[in-house]
């Protein structure tokens, strides 16, 4: 268990012989909201404010970069927001560290309606909650 978001494995063969080898997994958790970001690298997950109703002032982001994506599409399941005040915006960025963006066709995204879904064509997204 690594507490610090940062976990080091190393294998290493002494020559003397050989073995099948391992499998091992890993869960990380990420904060619901993180207002330094976050990058997510998995082909699939999900993204929140967190539980319940979100605070004032709050602002975070994700950037959505699978290794080896041509695209990301992001699919909301549910959507509440302050109409017009609180946004969530969509960006197609050119690759994960996302210093230049593009805003995505109908973003930003606020009130009620769920949203239909974004696609980004670059294999890097940005998403933004302010």
């Amino acid at each position: 268990t690594s507490y610090t978001g940062v976990m080091k494995v190393t294998f290493t063969s002494d020559g003397s012989g050989t073995g099948d080898g391992f499998v091992a997994s890993y869960i990380a958790s990420f904060p619901n909201c993180p207002s330094s970001g976050s990058v997510l690298t998995s082909s699939s997950g999900s993204i929140t404010d967190g539980p319940g109703s979100y605070s004032n002032l709050l602002s975070c982001y994700w950037i959505i970069a699978p290794s080896g994506a041509t695209s990301v599409t992001l699919s909301f399941s549910s959507f509440s927001t302050e109409l017009s005040y609180d946004n969530v915006r969509v960006y197609s960025c050119p690759n994960s560290s996302c210093s230049s963006t593009t805003e995505l066709p109908g973003s930003p995204f606020s009130g009620s309606l769920i949203p239909s879904d974004v696609m980004s064509y670059t294999g890097v997204m940005k998403v933004t909650f302010t």
